[in-house]
């Protein structure tokens, strides 16, 4: 026999959000600690492909003066 449905109130629903949103929190921030790292190692220079160089680390394209066609 199903339970019989009862009016909640609001205070409730915000309890039982509450409730799933604690016993999910270790998730959350196991995968939240690896994004981070994903986006730490991204941005250090040894974990980078070698293509993909900062504007910093590009050679400067060196241009004749004005004037100078050659």
């Amino acid at each position: 026999m199903p339970p019989k449905a009862t009016a909640t109130a609001p205070w409730q629903e915000l309890e039982t959000q509450a409730y799933h949103a604690y016993r999910e929190w270790h998730l959350w921030l196991a995968l939240r600690e690896r994004e981070l790292g994903d986006r730490l190692a991204a941005g250090r220079p040894d974990k980078r492909t070698p293509d993909a160089a900062t504007a910093a680390e590009r050679p400067e394209r060196k241009t004749p003066p004005k004037g100078d066609l050659t």
